[in-house]
């Protein structure tokens, strides 16, 4: 029997031509980089496809660096100041939590992602190292409503960086929540504490709120979590939702020393919570919500203005009451006004 052998350009140019098409569709990740990917939701647009928000963020941990451990080190200094002990400053706990706002954002970088089966590029990162991207999937691909579509990064060196998005239907019941003094132990109205429940502490449940959200996803509800905190508290706060807590989107807010984001961010977070809170009820016109908060700060009176603006959309205003808040009379007579008394359910634990 003869066998033939291909000519040797042809087989050079065979793995040539291999070789381009993984470079095509690998990601321009090096190897000290890595990516985190944010919980999103996808909704059906009027051609029958669904649109996928994808949101990630690329950075360098840079854990040896000389000059992150000196920064480590100011920021312990700092939180010494806050009321953190110093022992606590400087616990694994506490520089575990620090060592994301100390990373080397990546700008510039585009993913590519594997998406049912196809291979999607995502935007460009920004300066602070995030980048935010809209993909479509055919609607007739996916059969179950209200479930995650996995996406993964195509990463040369086999690493495994990959996310999900929410499939949410067109109509359903949808919770919005604030997380901070909402769902866990923050208290917010004292700046000490604070500080050291963000850092110091292990992350605490509200007492009687994992269960009343469990029943909530149970009757059917989708949840998107609203925060004025730093996307870089996403890391520790990941594992404390999926714990706790039915999964669904997070929003938080960008943050970056370097440019305007921390001017934005020192500023009030009510504009913050109402753009993000209408983005989300536009994006689900159909939707019924229920808008849950504390009354700490500001819930009251975002939640109050959002009913004015979609009175039809909003099913239910719950507020937990925090001890030392401003319960007066006059506060929420004045956001009846807005949102009629019927509306309101004012708790310290779900249920009563």
């Amino acid at each position: 029997m003869k066998h033939t052998r291909k000519p040797l350009i042809i087989t050079l140019f065979s793995a040539l031509f291999a070789t381009l098409l993984v470079a095509c569709s690998s990601s321009t990740l090096k190897r000290d980089e890595y990516v985190i990917f944010f919980p999103d939701s996808a909704s059906l647009s009027a051609d029958g496809n669904w649109k996928l928000p994808v949101h990630n963020w690329v950075f360098e941990k840079e854990e040896g660096h000389l000059s992150r451990k000196f920064t480590q080190k100011a920021f312990e200094e700092v939180l010494e100041g806050l009321g953190v002990s110093e022992k606590q400053a400087s616990s694994p706990r506490t520089r575990q939590r620090l060592m994301w706002f100390l990373v080397d954002n990546q700008r510039g970088k585009q993913l590519a992602v594997e998406l049912h089966g196809k291979i999607e590029k995502l935007n460009k990162t920004a300066p602070n190292g995030h980048a935010y991207t809209t993909l479509e999937l055919p609607a007739k691909s996916i059969k179950k409503r209200g479930g995650w579509v996995a996406l993964k990064v195509q990463d040369k060196y086999q690493r495994d960086f990959s996310g999900e998005v929410q499939l949410i239907p067109e109509q359903g019941v949808s919770v919005i929540s604030d997380i901070d003094d909402t769902i866990k132990i923050s208290e917010v109205l004292d700046k000490k504490a604070l500080v050291r429940n963000i850092f110091a502490k292990p992350y605490l449940a509200t007492p009687g709120f994992p269960e009343y959200y469990k029943k909530l996803q149970q009757q059917g509800a989708y949840f998107h979590y609203v925060s004025a905190s730093p996307w870089q508290l996403y890391p520790s706060l990941k594992p404390f939702m999926l714990a706790n807590y039915p999964k669904g989107t997070i929003s938080l807010r960008n943050f970056r020393i370097k440019d305007s984001s921390l001017m934005r961010f020192l500023q009030s977070s009510q504009k913050y919570k109402l753009d993000t809170i209408s983005k989300i009820i536009k994006r689900y016109p159909k939707h019924q919500f229920i808008l849950i908060g504390d009354s700490g700060e500001h819930d009251p009176e975002v939640y109050a203005e959002i009913y004015s603006k979609y009175p039809e959309n909003i099913k239910s205003i719950q507020i937990r009451v925090v001890e030392g808040s401003n319960m007066a009379n006059e506060r929420f007579n004045k956001l009846f006004l807005k949102a009629p008394k019927t509306l309101w359910k004012i708790y310290s634990v779900p249920g009563q």
